[in-house]
């Protein structure tokens, strides 16, 4: 009986330490990462219309 409560008090501080491991983990890198100018740039999201006019002006060049 006394060994069964030794090995739920060895789990329970186990989880308990485990997730304020995480939890520590998650915050440091939260407030230690930065996003770079250079990579800021590179991540905005392309525009998904259409330029009708540039293709159009593909389609009519001449080819010789």
């Amino acid at each position: 009986m006394d060994n069964d409560r030794d090995l739920l008090l060895i789990s329970v501080f186990t989880f308990f330490t485990v997730c304020l491991w995480i939890t520590f983990e998650l915050l440091k890198t939260v407030k230690t990462t930065t996003v770079s100018a250079t990579t800021q740039q590179i991540i905005i999201p392309l525009s998904s219309k259409i330029d009708v006019d540039t293709l159009s002006a593909i389609a009519n060049k001449k080819v010789y």
